[in-house]
């Protein structure tokens, strides 16, 4: 779920480039740029509810979990090309990968720079690295999130909001660290907005919301990062349980949102 050449470095190297001389700005920094705080995707109405029949990786092997995440894949191409379509952006589909070897290429570098899952925004790669026994890893709907959440950072890409953020003005690093927050949480906003769609057609459980929201907190920026570049755990979880109430992407403007929600 990083923001690197991958969907960040792109980001981040650029907008680093383009940093002016001028002293850092207090607080909040103004996003300028329309296509992240007036772009289309807000207007684009409720998604479509669809039912995502996914086989269950009983055995927790490497195959039943790669199969779990091609379907995963594939409804998501699904769900997000019938409703990109619908209200007129491309809706081209990414590749997808998975990996368990760390030395497997991928993106300008190899698979164990990405675990769990990355974006390749240059060549509109989805990749997911799981080396060792994969039973040792989150449960089933820790999967789904991890792909539902890349995705999102396809529908960044297709909708032009990629490309507003590498191009927006930067005043300073914390400047470029806040931009890279709201461009993470909306793509966890965008997860909870699929993840909703599917969630009562699969028939899912209480302890699996509660498994779900355990683990978008747990990817949150104080965990171990030296950079909160992701949001914290309680934004994480705040922007992925907002998508997946209200099931529609206008749910999901970080750009304009206070700067307290994308710390």
């Amino acid at each position: 779920m990083r923001l690197t050449a991958v969907a960040a470095t792109a980001l981040t190297a650029a907008a680093l480039a383009s940093l002016a001389p001028s002293p850092a700005m207090a607080g909040s920094y103004p996003i300028k740029d329309r296509r992240l705080t007036h772009n289309a995707l807000y207007k684009s109405g409720q998604f479509p509810a669809s039912a995502c029949r996914l086989p269950a990786p009983a055995n927790r092997g490497h195959a039943a979990v790669r199969a779990y995440l091609t379907t995963t894949y594939t409804c998501l191409n699904t769900a997000w090309g019938k409703h990109l379509r619908a209200n007129g952006p491309a809706s081209a589909k990414p590749s997808f990968t998975y990996m368990t070897s760390g030395n497997a290429p991928f993106c300008q570098g190899k698979a164990a720079d990405i675990m769990p899952g990355a974006y390749c925004n240059p060549t509109g790669v989805i990749g997911v690295y799981l080396p060792g026994p994969v039973r040792e890893y989150a449960p089933e709907v820790g999967f789904m999130l991890v792909m539902a959440h890349e995705y999102g950072h396809h529908v960044q890409r297709l909708t032009g909001v990629l490309q507003g953020a590498v191009q927006e003005k930067y005043t300073s690093k914390a400047h470029v660290l806040e931009a890279q927050r709201r461009y993470e949480l909306q793509a966890d906003c965008l997860a909870g907005v699929y993840i909703g769609s599917v969630w009562d057609a699969q028939k899912r459980s209480v302890p699996e919301w509660g498994a779900l929201i355990a683990i978008a907190w747990s990817l949150g920026g104080e965990k171990g990062s030296k950079t909160n570049d992701h949001g914290s755990r309680a934004n994480r979880a705040r922007w992925f349980n907002k998508g997946f109430a209200a099931e529609t992407p206008s749910a999901c403007n970080t750009w304009t949102a206070n700067p307290a929600t994308v710390a």
